[in-house]
């Protein structure tokens, strides 16, 4: 906890939670100490924080009656979280067509939500009042890491506009109070952003946070104006893949580091990083969180798979082995923070994010770091349309553009057979979420429907 004002903010808050039953801190309490478990200890707790989960989904949830009741002596006598491969899968496709069917008609007061996702096709579903203080108390853990806490001057850009309608008098006051100062990047120019660049130097904020293209736009900024005045304690990423060019170009805007922050509008504060940055430890007394191949079975720590993520806090809602869509890997090492939480190596991003080309699956990383090099390219995309089709779009900052070498570039990597189209445009607009995507596989996608 940093600073009087931070202090004094903090303190109001617990007073206000505990008035309204609000449990937050008192499971953030329970968290410092559970984050230091021993494994072996840690995973019994989280198998017995399964086990509630998912015999209440049987016993409650008319979807989970129907998948899991013939499972539920193995859940009962469940000894290890590697028998979760057991179960079957919660797809994107199940939670469209019977999220009614899923919710448990419990004793707690449930929230209705949504989800385009990076395809637009919307899902639907539920929050717990339960799921929401734990997931407080998860990031105020998170928050501990970074070494920030409420109260702290925050500067946030984000590009949402479901999470940017127009605020009230009071959504105003009480951004006021908790000194923060927003910016809406779903659609900004430079004459706005250099606005708020400004105003941010005044402000001086101890937390950054937003989309890492958000963040990654403003850092260019900074970088072009050599503006110094904005030098916060952490800077957190979210919402999107976090590139390696992306962080570099961001810690030297900002002079400090970057934390990679994990999670989705389904559950949010899966995983993050903490100062040692060996990995974004998963939350995981809350969270499970599997490395899988396409059937559901576990690929071995450091193998490329899909993550399948398990919500041991939303009782009403159930998530358990969700296909989130992402890809990823485990590491088995431990971290030298000492926390027991296990590491994820790194994320890959979206599956519907790879490109692939007869059998290779090139990471978007690879054109993040073709295209920074180009200092006339302002900002690009690359969309693969058909199994051999790549279309890459590219604003320009000004002048003209050599695309040979890219173009050389590209087609030693995709092999001769796919063809490369190079498209020049004026703008390339985020997603109605506001995030961006680098890299995009509508082939696949198409195939996947």
């Amino acid at each position: 906890m940093s600073g009087l004002y931070s202090t004094v903010y903090t303190g109001a808050l617990r007073i206000k939670a505990a008035l309204r039953g609000d449990r937050q801190f008192s499971i953030y309490r329970s968290l410092l100490r559970e984050q230091y478990l021993p494994p072996h200890r840690l995973e019994q707790v989280r198998i017995e924080r399964f086990k509630k989960l998912a015999l209440r989904a049987i016993d409650n949830s008319k979807y989970y009656h129907q998948r899991l009741s013939e499972q539920r002596e193995l859940i009962e006598k469940m000894q290890s979280l590697e028998q979760l491969s057991l179960l079957p899968l919660l797809t994107r496709d199940d939670l469209q067509q019977h999220y009614k069917e899923i919710l448990c008609p419990v004793d707690n007061t449930v929230y209705a939500d949504s989800s385009g996702g990076s395809t637009g096709s919307p899902v639907n579903f539920y929050h717990d009042r339960d799921y929401q203080m734990f997931a407080r108390g998860l990031h105020l853990l998170f928050m501990s890491w970074i070494g920030v806490s409420y109260g702290d001057r925050t500067g946030i850009f984000w590009g949402a506009d479901r999470d940017f309608k127009e605020a009230s008098f009071r959504e105003k006051l009480d951004a006021r109070i908790d000194r923060i100062m927003a910016l809406n990047s779903f659609n900004v120019d430079e004459i706005s952003m250099d606005s708020f660049l400004r105003q941010l130097e005044q402000f001086n904020p101890t937390y950054i946070y937003g989309y890492a293209s958000s963040l990654a736009l403003a850092a260019e900024r900074i970088n072009q104006l050599k503006l110094t005045g904005i030098r916060p304690k952490a800077v957190r990423s979210s919402a999107e893949m976090l590139y390696e060019s992306q962080r570099q170009v961001i810690e030297q805007a900002f002079g400090t580091k970057v934390y990679n922050f994990y999670g989705s509008r389904e559950i949010n504060n899966l995983a993050a990083e903490c100062a040692a940055h060996e990995g974004m430890h998963v939350m995981a007394s809350g969270r499970i969180i599997e490395v899988v191949d396409d059937n559901g079975q576990p690929v071995p720590d450091g193998e490329q798979g899909n993550l399948a993520v398990t919500d041991l806090t939303n009782l009403s809602f159930p998530f358990i082995r969700y296909l989130t869509g992402d890809m990823g890997t485990l590491k088995s090492e431990s971290c030298s923070c000492g926390i027991s939480y296990p590491l994820l190596a790194g994320l890959a991003g979206r599956s519907s994010d790879i490109i692939s080309f007869n059998g290779l699956h090139i990471h978007g990383e690879y054109f993040t770091h073709l295209f920074y090099a180009q200092p006339l390219v302002k900002q690009f995309q690359v969309i693969q349309e058909e199994a051999d089709l790549l279309v890459i779009k590219i604003v320009l900052r000004s002048g003209e553009l050599d695309t040979q070498p890219l173009l050389n570039q590209i087609t030693e990597k995709v092999g001769p057979s796919v063809r490369i189209e190079i498209e020049f445009v004026d703008s390339i607009p985020p997603l109605k979420s506001g995030k961006f995507r680098f890299t995009i596989n509508n082939y696949n996608n198409r195939r996947k429907v």
